[in-house]
């Protein structure tokens, strides 16, 4: 039997390793570009390593991982783990500009992808090494079947405190930055959120979101891999698609956000689709947007978050067994592999959490406090059961006739209006030095005019009346600006309206 305590590192290849000696035949990625189990994932994983060490990879070096969703990219992941590297999830929608920007600062010594990929981004041929859907291995890799995976897994050359990830993640006003994580971290941190959301052995997780971002590579997939559980993998979402996939995998843990929320519930295919195994989760949204996962959708259990890159994605969580109202209204108590702190009304965490930004001693002392805690640059409260209530980032913070008006808070009022799919709320600066409550209202409605005036009386008869926008927009998602590492970017919004 795999138990997760009995695992002698808490590295990837040892977890993987316990994993596939006690259930060889149990599915581990099921994928569009193919299905895999994880003895064969050891196989395939442990023989990668061995080519990527051929090809000059060396433990501390980086390999970047430039492949859509699917079982090559966690393969790919993985195998840098067992050759000794970090790897380098690259953002696939990045520009040729931004991919250089990204590979002269990170440095890595190759990196895995697809040629179409490849040529799109403008990764150096010399670094590129493809690997096409119809190929076992990637191209330029001299690879000899591994005869004991297992043994070679045990015995890589990373350690615990090891980067397992270098991933760029930014904000709308700065470029982004290196984020250094762990392999402690990334297990340990997916395993104690799975234990929240009350994950088993037989679960099937369905994802859709890139995994190059945190809340796949250093959530989704730790958390299925340390349970020894199933990761079901959309390449790209599509309403309709995912609800298919859903029932077909039977699918029982939901990893979303509000708007893949909110799309799955507009969907004209939801009626006709059998979605009932869902049972536990992750949607991180406002209270309207829980409500519609637990009531809509029928994910009974899924469970609110607060996290951030620097903190694997997670620091709190509620816990499944939480009664619907509390994971609704509130983001959980922290994490085990976590501490967290409010000073003057501002979040600070530490723990198994980043060691610090690549490359940028300034940025990542600037970050930390004499005492070593990570200030967030977001704001919370504590209840009297140590759960946490995020209430927006500090920079966002709007101030209204000497009030300070909380964003997070308008947006999770506004966006339980029936036609407001989402909400975007900011600053807007007034010519005598005051702000104004601004609004982004995402939505199909063909009159705008008509939109706002109901959604400013209603939103008059929820909150207080300096809450209420003054001004506001209406907005399609495909007209929202978004940062280099696909983020809405709120600054950008904010200036192209106000």
């Amino acid at each position: 039997m795999y138990d997760f305590a009995d695992v002698p590192a808490h590295t990837t290849p040892a977890v993987l390793a316990a994993v596939a000696t006690a259930h060889p035949a149990r599915p581990f990625i099921l994928a569009e570009d193919g299905e895999i189990t994880y003895g064969e994932a050891a196989q395939r994983v442990a023989t990668l390593a061995a080519g990527l060490r051929s090809a000059g990879v060396q433990p501390g070096d980086r390999v970047g991982v430039g492949l859509p969703n699917g079982m090559r990219w966690c393969l790919a992941l993985l195998a840098a783990h067992a050759a000794g590297a970090a790897a380098l999830p690259l953002n696939t929608w990045f520009k040729p500009a931004e991919m250089a920007d990204v590979l002269r600062r990170a440095e890595p010594r190759l990196v895995l992808t697809e040629r179409v990929i490849a040529e799109r981004t403008g990764l150096p041929v010399e670094l590129a090494h493809c690997w096409e859907r119809t190929a076992r291995y990637p191209a330029g890799l001299v690879v000899g079947r591994e005869r004991d995976p297992l043994a070679a897994l045990r015995a890589s050359p990373v350690a615990e405190t090891a980067d397992a990830l270098l991933l760029f993640t930014s904000g709308s006003t700065a470029e982004p930055k290196g984020v250094r994580l762990s392999q402690q971290g990334m297990v340990c941190t997916g395993h104690a959120i799975g234990e929240r959301q009350g994950i088993r052995p037989d679960d099937r997780f369905w994802f859709a979101l890139p995994l190059f971002f945190v809340f796949g590579c250093s959530n989704a997939l730790p958390n299925a891999l340390t349970h020894a559980a199933t990761l079901c993998l959309q390449e790209r979402f599509e309403a309709a698609a995912a609800l298919e996939l859903m029932e077909r995998q039977r699918c029982t843990v939901y990893y979303g956000v509000a708007p893949i929320t909110r799309a799955l519930v507009a969907c004209p295919d939801l009626p006709r689709r059998d979605i009932s195994a869902l049972r536990t989760g992750t949607a991180n949204a406002t209270p309207e947007d829980l409500r519609l996962a637990i009531e809509v959708l029928g994910v009974t259990q899924v469970c609110n978050a607060y996290g951030l890159t620097e903190g694997h994605g997670h620091t709190t969580i509620t816990a499944y067994t939480d009664p619907p109202e509390v994971r609704m209204h509130c983001q959980g108590t922290v994490l085990p592999t976590q501490e967290l702190r409010i000073v003057d009304g501002h979040i600070q965490i530490r723990g198994t959490i980043t060691p610090g930004y690549l490359d940028a001693p300034g940025l990542t002392a600037e970050a930390f406090t004499a005492d070593g805690w990570f200030r967030t640059g977001d704001l919370g409260r504590l209840d009297e059961h140590g759960r946490l209530h995020f209430l927006g980032r500090s920079s966002e913070v709007i101030k209204a006739k000497g009030i300070n008006i909380s964003p997070a808070e308008v947006e999770a009022a506004l966006v339980a209006h029936p036609e407001v799919d989402q909400v975007f709320v900011f600053g807007v600066d007034l010519a005598d030095g005051d702000q104004a409550v601004g609004a982004a209202l995402i939505s199909t409605a063909p009159d705008h005019e008509r939109l706002i005036r109901d959604v400013t009386s209603w939103a008059r008869e929820r909150m207080a009346g300096y809450k209420v926008p003054t001004r506001a927009w209406v907005r399609t998602r495909d007209q929202l600006p978004l940062t280099s590492t696909g983020k809405v970017s709120k600054r950008l919004l904010r200036d192209q309206l106000s």
